[in-house]
């Protein structure tokens, strides 16, 4: 398998058929067919089921797609860190985003960098906190930005910001709606929704009693969409709880033994470009974000 075979291989699957990708590629169907079943007959898999207008990805081509794509990238990035040499900062930056870190503080300071490097391009790649780590595990990222908790010893961790936990949903599901926070007891009453990683926590925190789980996700912003339903009380960080409608109350947890962390990490000793060794540079040695 060759790098070429692997970019015509994510141009059928991005442009959804062969003679699509042929035409992207400004080459002919038939040759473009041969190498996807050379590619096919090497690998001993199929990789998409082939339909009259547009192919399929079986278990095996979405696996493939997903590790060419950064693959492809890196090997983009590595000819334009060749190519910067001796003329200033450019290229690509691949930085990893869990959502409930895309905040205008961290989006704010991501494009005061692009301001001053204006030859950067960010390539952002997106998922849950263990997703992005196992990203930056096999290169196909340099760094990520995440939250805590997770296994920090295998990487360096730059804290770049800590904030309370804030409990979101209709005022019927509060004990006491009228105070300024939520004890943990009175939390455990509620039907909660809670992001995947943090039930240990709370579990921990609750324990000996038995909290009242709606729906555990993978997503901090799924719990906020569940809460504004009315289906629940989320439980998410405060830079991204939010209010939109006049029933929905906010409310800060009481324990300070529950907190989320923002963090920018990269793999201990792993190699990094010029350009993200200037964005790590650039993010922790400013003051912290508020």
């Amino acid at each position: 398998m060759n790098l070429k075979q692997m970019e015509y291989f994510t141009a059928i699957v991005n442009e959804g058929s062969i003679s699509a990708a042929a035409k992207a590629l400004h080459i002919s169907q038939p040759p473009l067919s041969t190498q996807m079943k050379l590619l096919e007959e090497e690998l001993g898999l199929t990789l998409f089921q082939r339909g009259s207008r547009s192919i399929l990805l079986t278990d095996a081509g979405k696996v493939l797609y997903e590790r060419a794509q950064g693959i492809l990238d890196m090997t983009g990035a590595v000819l334009e860190e060749l190519e910067q040499m001796g003329q200033g900062l450019l290229g690509s930056l691949r930085l990893g985003m869990i959502s409930s870190v895309e905040t205008e503080p961290i989006i704010g300071k991501i494009a005061a960098f692009r301001q001053e490097h204006p030859r950067v391009k960010f390539r952002i790649y997106e998922g849950n906190t263990y997703q992005l780590l196992d990203k930056l595990n096999t290169g196909i990222i340099e760094a990520a930005i995440v939250r805590s908790p997770f296994p920090e010893e295998p990487y360096d961790c730059f804290y770049l910001s800590g904030e309370i936990m804030m409990a979101v949903g209709e005022r019927c599901f509060f004990p006491r709606p009228g105070a300024d926070t939520i004890s943990l007891k009175e939390l455990c009453s509620c039907p909660l929704v809670v992001y995947r990683r943090w039930e240990g926590v709370l579990n921990r925190l609750f324990a000996p009693d038995c909290p009242d789980y709606l729906c555990i996700n993978d997503d901090a912003r799924t719990s906020l969409t569940w809460a504004e339903t009315g289906s629940g009380v989320a439980v998410v960080p405060a830079s991204i709880a939010r209010c939109v409608r006049p029933d929905i109350l906010m409310k800060p947890l009481d324990t300070r033994d529950f907190t989320s962390r923002i963090t920018l990490v990269c793999r201990k000793n792993g190699p990094l470009s010029a350009v993200m060794k200037e964005f790590l540079d650039y993010f922790t040695g400013q003051p912290p974000l508020s």
